[in-house]
């Protein structure tokens, strides 16, 4: 565990994230989707601020809020997110990361192998990455500010499920590459092949992360007032006793088409998906998604 210095809310949160130039500056020109409002609420719950350091292995799960990283983070074996929204204020360093969510990372990311799990915003990287081998499925987005160097990737939507599970048996997890596996089997099996490695090499755990005077910008961001429409969603998935599936009918019925409009559509996304998390509906999921536009 990292020792946690305070639970951040919304508001403290943005704070923390205000000075960092990259998030209003860089995200938009190198096509990568840093969501700093996202980030900061956690989905409208705060952030909890944990001190950065070294770890053997680590599970980042925070049911509160948002995970702040404060500082270099050095994982010796396996680093996971299983779901949450992380942010690594420095260097993240380890042999093996899975992660099934939004993982940004301030300045580099280097690691031995990088399986990166579902949508929608995936992993940025604002230095340079260093990955030796990479597997990204359910369109996980990868995007990097600085250079990229990766020894080999596979993207599902890309080679196919096939060649994931090829890269699966290179890997020894898998002894057929025709063999559905599911995810908790890959996970436990990365876990293990990541901490038989041992611990890092001493030139790797000593990198430390070196803010450049273009990281920071004077000016705090300014947090527009939300929709009253989005209030009135996240208070009908709050109340309503429906369970998802009946919940997805009733949106495509009575909030589609009060949703259409340009302005709320990005944020109603996010609060759908939040909530409709269900693994067996996100086909269904996704396709009202598409018709929201």
């Amino acid at each position: 565990m990292l020792p946690l210095q305070r639970w951040l809310s919304p508001e403290e949160a943005a704070e923390v994230l205000r000075p960092y130039a990259a998030f209003k500056q860089r995200s938009a020109g190198n096509g990568m989707d840093v969501d700093a409002l996202v980030l900061s609420d956690g989905f409208f719950s705060g952030a909890g601020l944990f001190t950065g350091g070294r770890v053997s292995s680590l599970r980042l799960e925070n049911t509160r809020g948002s995970t702040f990283i404060d500082g270099d983070l050095v994982v010796d074996g396996w680093l996971e997110n299983p779901g949450g929204l992380v942010f690594v204020r420095g260097n993240l360093i380890a042999h093996t990361v899975y992660t099934s969510e939004y993982l940004v990372i301030l300045g580099d990311l280097r690691v031995r192998r990088l399986f990166g799990e579902d949508e929608p915003l995936g992993t940025c990287v604002f230095g340079d990455a260093h990955v030796e081998s990479a597997i990204f499925s359910h369109n996980h987005q990868f995007n990097v500010w600085g250079t990229a160097h990766l020894g080999e990737e596979v993207h599902d939507e890309v080679h196919g499920r096939e060649a994931l599970r090829q890269r699966l048996v290179d890997w020894g997890l898998l002894s057929d590459p025709r063999q559905e596996v599911p995810l908790d089997v890959v996970r436990h099996g990365l876990r293990g092949l990541a901490e038989s490695w041992g611990p890092l090499s001493d030139e790797l755990a000593s990198l430390r992360y070196t803010p450049k005077p273009s990281d920071f910008v004077a000016e705090p961001p300014v947090r527009p007032p939300r929709p009253d429409i989005i209030l009135e969603l996240e208070q009908w998935f709050a109340s309503t006793p429906l369970p998802q599936r009946q919940q997805l009918e009733a949106l495509r019925t009575q909030w589609l088409a009060r949703l259409s409009d340009s302005t709320v559509r990005a944020e109603a996304e996010r609060v759908i998906r939040k909530h409709l998390n269900s693994k067996k509906l996100i086909t269904d999921r996704d396709a009202l998604l598409r018709d929201l536009g």
